[in-house]
């Protein structure tokens, strides 16, 4: 399906996963189906999901920790321009502050705009 370390559009993405086009995490069909990753939102992706506060994040991340399964997840390289980094399951899902504290380092994201950290692990 996606060829590692190879750059994908969000269109292409979308055309293989489906879900929403802009979301960080798209969904369809109550899953989420991939992961895009912004790099500076998410320092240490593809190992560590950041899921800020929003409704719409805070939704996806939970979905996701309790979905099971693997997913592809995609670093973005530039605008529109993602690298396929493997096919990720989560490991461990994290919702304490205190826990999710030292993931918020060099995110951009205050300790309070922070609702979940999902560690992953390579399939």
């Amino acid at each position: 399906m996606f060829e590692l370390g190879k750059e994908y559009s969000r269109e292409y993405i979308h055309a293989v996963c489906g879900g929403n086009k802009q979301a960080f995490l798209p969904a369809s069909k109550g899953k989420i189906v991939a992961a895009c990753l912004r790099p500076d939102l998410n320092p240490q992706a593809p190992d560590v999901i950041i899921c800020n506060s929003s409704s719409s994040a805070r939704a996806a991340g939970r979905t996701l920790a309790r979905q099971g399964g693997s997913i592809p997840v995609f670093i973005e390289q530039a605008t529109d321009r993602l690298r396929y980094a493997g096919d990720y399951a989560v490991a461990e899902s994290l919702t304490a502050p205190l826990d999710c504290e030292p993931y918020a380092r060099n995110t951009g994201f205050t300790i309070r705009q922070i609702s979940r950290v999902i560690k992953l692990k390579r399939c």
